[in-house]
């Protein structure tokens, strides 16, 4: 469907941008517990052993259209100061935020994968579609981990722009980055 022209948006602040140009996003939460996290979430959050996290799936839509399929962990002793219902009507960096907790930065990397059989019925995509994947790890101030987010996007909707330019000298010639990475969401 067509839902007005494509945004064009500053990655990390995506979502602001979508509501300020008058786009509707909407989340429905699929799951929230709390649990063992996978090992490699354990390390990247630097949790200890045993320690559980608030997990829960989420699709996001952009104007009734499913656009991310969004899987995170966070520490327990942070998730307890939000319930299911916050995660379900407000975003999950403003309940960290509410909850005391300041993200100072993040690690980021951005592939590609298949969808299986959950993404795609969360997306409306046929299994074995291919997905954008997004990982980010944010930190507090002291480096801890507060937040591990998988997200899954559906290319026909996405897409990831950076715009370079030429530096340095002789044999030292790269391209750099002018602007942060930009995100598209479609609009069809």
């Amino acid at each position: 469907p067509n839902g007005g022209p494509p945004v064009v948006a500053d990655l990390a602040n995506m979502f602001a941008h979508l509501v300020a140009m008058g786009r509707a996003t909407k989340v429905k939460l699929l799951s929230f517990g709390y649990a063992v996290p996978p090992p490699a979430i354990a390390a990247a959050l630097g949790l200890t052993p045993g320690e559980r996290t608030q997990a829960s799936l989420r699709v996001r839509y952009l104007d009734d259209v499913p656009f991310s399929y969004l899987s995170t962990h966070v520490p327990e002793r942070i998730g307890v100061t939000y319930s299911e219902g916050d995660l379900a009507n407000r975003p999950l960096l403003e309940l960290l935020e509410r909850s005391g907790v300041a993200a100072d930065r993040a690690e980021q990397t951005i592939s590609a994968t298949l969808a299986g059989p959950e993404a795609a019925a969360a997306l409306a995509v046929e299994i074995g579609s291919a997905l954008l994947a997004l990982t980010r790890v944010v930190r507090d101030a002291e480096g801890r981990g507060i937040e591990h987010l998988s997200a899954l996007y559906r290319p026909d909707r996405h897409s990831f722009r950076m715009e370079l330019v030429r530096a340095g000298d002789g044999e030292d010639r790269h391209w750099r980055p002018t602007t942060r990475l930009k995100q598209q969401a479609a609009a069809n």
